[in-house]
């Protein structure tokens, strides 16, 4: 994402590509403060959740012990547009010892201020990478990793993973490991490493999910928890492991969630999937199966949805319970969400 040097005092974050705005997230953190730092001066907010009162208090209190405070806001879009007034006001004349970081998939409410923003901070779009950028994103993923990555092992990577960089990201880790010394990746160095399935059958879990089919659910979410395997292909196991696919498979069912929100908005004032699909930039057949997944969920219980997966995320950060059971209650509480 960005290189820029500078640090401004309010940075928005949108876009699809989750992974890159974490990226991008993380380094304006490390840059901020030390690891030390950040037990006093680290906040994070959920624009469902918190008031615009609460971030821009945060953001105006002095750094403990600390140059800078750093401020996170996710879901940034979720704001009440009408109660947006103490953010707005403080983003006119920030404070030069806060780095206030709003995220969000899409510009939103912010939209009308956007040039508000660009007036003292930096607004950073992460759409989804496709062709050249994506195969260059690749390329420097392993560069940053110390090895060189081959056209023809990028593009086979890229054939048998898919777009999504997370899942890109585990396997380059993966092949890079396996290589050792050896600084240049070649194609026979990744075939076999691989397996040689399409990622789109990782999502079984979040379809299963859009589908309210809680027996399936969490059939796939056992055996992931217990193999670390993400399972790609029915009674075909997964060869790449993963440490700890919680964090993966939360980041998959919150970003699912956000896309059945979505295509309900965009649906509702569209007449075609087609006219739909190129609003939201989906492919139509994603969009006819999430349009499907949507009638089993009102408006209120998908936003829920993603509050449910914020949670779980920070229970399992914060060590409130077996992994495995807050993953198994999130899964049936999604399944089962209410009516209203």
């Amino acid at each position: 994402m960005t290189t820029d040097t500078k640090l401004y005092p309010v940075y928005f974050l949108y876009g699809p590509e989750d992974y890159l705005i974490e990226k991008e997230i993380q380094r304006l953190l490390d840059r901020t403060l030390s690891p030390k730092e950040r037990g006093m001066n680290l906040h994070t907010f959920n624009g469902a959740e918190h008031s615009s009162l609460e971030i821009e208090q945060a953001a105006q209190t002095l750094p403990m012990f600390s140059r800078y405070r750093f401020v996170l806001v996710k879901a940034a879009d979720s704001i009440d547009e009408e109660k947006m007034a103490p953010l707005l006001k403080y983003i006119e004349n920030p404070s030069p010892s806060t780095c206030l970081v709003l995220c969000a998939q899409t510009l939103g409410p912010w939209k009308k201020v956007r040039s508000q923003i660009e007036k003292v901070g930096k607004i950073v779009e992460s759409p989804r990478l496709k062709g050249k950028a994506l195969i260059s994103w690749m390329k420097n993923s392993a560069a940053e990793k110390g090895k060189t990555l081959s056209e023809e092992g990028a593009a086979y990577l890229l054939d048998v993973i898919g777009d999504h960089l997370y899942p890109l990201e585990s396997s380059l880790e993966q092949v890079c490991l396996s290589v050792g010394e050896k600084k240049r990746i070649e194609l026979p160095d990744i075939e076999g490493i691989v397996s040689e399935v399409k990622v789109s059958t990782v999502f079984d879990l979040t379809d299963a999910i859009g589908r309210r089919d809680v027996g399936k659910a969490l059939g796939i979410l056992g055996k992931t928890l217990e193999s670390k395997n993400l399972p790609f292909k029915k009674d075909e196991p997964a060869k790449r492991r993963l440490d700890d696919p919680v964090p993966m498979l939360l980041s998959m069912m919150a970003k699912h969630y956000w896309n059945m929100m979505r295509v309900k908005k965009a649906a509702s004032t569209r007449k075609s999937v087609s006219e739909t699909a190129g609003v939201l930039g989906m492919p139509p057949w994603n969009v006819t199966k999430l349009l499907d997944q949507v009638k089993n969920f009102s408006e209120s219980s998908l936003r829920e949805g993603i509050l449910k997966c914020h949670r779980t995320d920070l229970a399992v950060k914060k060590s409130r319970g077996p992994k495995d059971l807050l993953m198994e209650k999130l899964v049936i509480d999604l399944c089962h969400p209410n009516k209203t």
